[in-house]
């Protein structure tokens, strides 16, 4: 799974290095072909910052992931959320039907319910806590870069930095959260 991982990457970084060494005549030189492609990464303005925004989101999202997978126990998380929505089915059940029997028997598997549900929680903001201090301080950096729209989506018209990042964060965290077997986008 981590492959998958290392094989989009891959993928990713290979379409930059033939857009830094090729242009509209060729090949380029390596340096004038790095220095125009980073003038065009930085630039405020769409579609520059559009790319740069989203190799950002690839990169953040994908080492949150793995680190996320390094850090947590994803069967154990799979089983533990699986037991939590057996018990709180067959809670919504019995309450539906009034089944005053039933219901007594699931309230004292309660308060182990929700240990589980605090170790869920537990393991996901592990993560969270380690890369708080340097995503604040990421974020000081690109609002002070980008402050005007970074991508223009039809239907929607122009994405400030905030909602383009949510919205490539939203797809790839998912990507990659299938594709290492962690989170809720895991597969079973």
């Amino acid at each position: 799974m981590f492959a998958v991982l290392l094989i989009n990457l891959s993928l990713i970084f290979g379409l930059l290095h033939a857009f830094i060494y090729t242009g509209s005549s060729g090949f380029l030189n390596v340096g004038v072909g790095k220095a125009l492609f980073i003038d065009w990464l930085l630039t405020p303005q769409a579609p520059g910052a559009t790319v740069f925004i989203l190799l950002i989101c690839v990169f953040m999202t994908s080492l949150t992931s793995g680190v996320n997978r390094l850090f947590s126990k994803p069967k154990q998380l799979r089983a533990w959320r699986k037991e939590v929505k057996e018990w709180t089915d067959q809670f919504r059940d019995a309450s539906k039907k009034k089944d005053q029997k039933r219901i007594d028997k699931l309230g004292k598997q309660k308060s182990r319910i929700m240990k589980l549900q605090q170790k869920m929680s537990w393991q996901s903001m592990k993560v969270s806590l380690l890369f708080f201090i340097p995503f604040i301080i990421l974020w000081q950096v690109l609002w002070g870069i980008y402050s005007e729209p970074v991508a223009f989506l039809p239907g929607f018209g122009p994405l400030t930095i905030i909602l383009w990042y949510l919205a490539c964060s939203m797809f790839f965290n998912s990507l990659f959260s299938r594709a290492l077997g962690v989170g809720l986008g895991a597969a079973d």
